[in-house]
């Protein structure tokens, strides 16, 4: 009889450091972007509408909206193996993709910062934004003693 609430076992790369995902058609990658076409954009058609969208960045609504409440005061055992590593893994791709947008953001802020400043900080906050999102589900994966080394 097969233990349905085994857990299966998680490649590390270190001990509680999971090893990245295989190559598949929905491997987590890293966005990419012309940086150049990005700096010439023309924004004055929209430029009232970005100016308020800036200042929603800047009142950030967001601040205590990804915060680990009692619901995460559990242990996670009691999903079965397949259920289990189904949440890994999903865990592993939003967090990918959470810090990808965030290096990108970042970056897309640092090169426009003297070409065109209000995209710049849109971009800066929304890189705020995507770190913190992938704070909160690198910190998920603590709940089944794993992390991502995301500099890897």
């Amino acid at each position: 009889m097969v233990d349905s609430l085994k857990k299966p076992s998680v490649e590390e790369i270190r001990p509680g450091v999971k090893t990245p995902a295989k190559e598949t058609i929905l491997t987590p990658r890293f966005y990419t972007t012309d940086f150049d076409e990005m700096a010439k954009m023309d924004i004055s058609v929209n430029e009232a509408e970005l100016q308020a969208i800036l200042e929603e960045f800047r009142v950030d609504y967001n601040r205590h909206h990804f915060v680990r409440d009692a619901e995460f005061e559990q242990s996670w055992d009691h999903l079965d193996g397949e259920t289990r590593q189904l949440f890994i893994e999903f865990l592993e791709r939003s967090c990918t993709a959470e810090f990808s947008g965030f290096l990108l953001y970042k970056e897309l802020a640092r090169k426009l910062k003297g070409k065109n400043p209000v995209l710049a900080e849109c971009f800066l906050l929304m890189s705020r934004d995507e770190a913190r999102h992938a704070g909160f589900l690198n910190k998920a994966m603590s709940d089944f003693n794993l992390s991502l080394d995301l500099g890897f």
